[in-house]
């Protein structure tokens, strides 16, 4: 089969590599649809624990063999992959924390993923979807999921409003969500005039470019206090400060951006988060009892209903020969992108 191969920081290829066998209690995936999430942008362009990799965690397509013990009535069901294998066995296993699993694995980055022609995967991690939806839709649950976790680590209830700081999928994502479940306000923020009209296209009430105006000062001043949520999506230490500061008194902080790790913040801004009483929250992937979690269900149903579009969060499609290629233009900053679905 081909397949993509990360085999340095900066070096990819395509090759011929053997089509795997399934497994006992795995099913072989023929990927129809895969999408580039930017943790796969970060290996390439800063380097991975482990070469080489087959990248690739956001993927859908038909299963085509199972291993012993997998009912033969998985042949011929689409599927999208679930990227997370959990050991089901440690202690926060057994309380339903699966991202904080003491010994997972993950398809895409410590096993290989989806930028290949078949995936060999658990049958536990092929999450079985309707055959009238798209590969592309499918291809893009996995993100969702994200974002509609990031509403729950952040306590969202319907009626409240919320800032979204970043526009990037993750962001615009969040904000569908957002409107699919009744925010009664929802502001959005970026740098990039064309992240924000998407983000108006897809739900934002009002949208703020970071680079003319004072996001938290403009937030308060339209909503008196600050926003009952406010989730912090670009990675960036200047969006989380201005997430602390344009929540509301014992509103709730979400951190869901990977932040550089040899930066810091003010300690004045503790000083606020404490005299506002704010709830802090981390969201690290997706995930909830019974594993894979309502996330994946919902999301599914949201699809399927037309409350979640996907077609907007597109912009490119290309071969999955062309990856290579694809990845030395994004290191380069030489092309300007949203979702990228690859088509082995």
């Amino acid at each position: 089969m081909q397949a993509v191969i990360l085999k340095n920081k900066g070096v990819m290829e395509v090759a011929e590599v053997e089509t795997p066998t399934p497994a006992a209690g795995n099913v072989l995936l023929r990927v129809h649809a895969s999408s580039i999430c930017g943790s796969d942008i970060h290996r390439y362009v800063r380097g991975h624990r482990e070469y080489p990799m087959i990248l690739g965690h956001e993927s859908a397509g038909v299963i085509a063999q199972v291993g012993a013990g997998v009912s033969a009535d998985k042949l011929g069901k689409h599927a999208a992959i679930i990227p997370l294998v959990p050991c089901f066995e440690c202690p926060q296993c057994q309380r339903g924390l699966y991202s904080a699993c003491q010994k997972y694995s993950f398809i895409g980055s410590r096993q290989a993923g989806g930028f290949a022609q078949f995936v060999e995967l658990p049958e536990r991690n092929a999450f079985i979807i309707p055959d009238e939806l798209s590969f592309e839709d499918a291809a893009l649950i996995e993100p969702s999921t994200v974002a509609r976790h990031f509403l729950d680590r952040g306590g969202f209830m319907r009626g409240q409003t919320a800032l979204v700081l970043g526009a990037g999928s993750i962001g615009l994502m969040t904000v569908q969500w957002l409107r699919i479940l009744g925010a009664s306000q929802i502001f959005c923020s970026d740098v990039v005039d064309e992240n924000l009209q998407a983000a108006r296209e897809l739900g934002a009430h009002i949208t703020l470019n970071a680079k003319q105006v004072d996001v938290a000062a403009e937030v308060k001043r339209l909503t008196g206090d600050g926003v009952d949520v406010a989730l912090e999506v670009a990675g960036v230490p200047q969006t989380l400060a201005q997430a602390v500061q344009a929540a509301r008194p014992r509103g709730a902080v979400v951190c869901g951006g990977n932040q550089p790790l040899d930066a810091s913040l003010p300690m004045a801004l503790i000083e606020e988060m404490m005299r506002k009483e704010l709830s802090m929250n981390g969201c690290f992937m997706s995930y909830s009892a019974p594993f894979p979690g309502h996330e994946w269900t919902e999301t599914v149903t949201a699809l399927m209903n037309g409350g979640l579009r996907m077609p907007p969060m597109i912009s490119h499609r290309f071969p999955l020969s062309q990856t290579p290629s694809v990845f030395k233009q994004i290191g380069e900053h030489a092309l300007s992108h949203r979702k990228i679905i690859l088509k082995p």
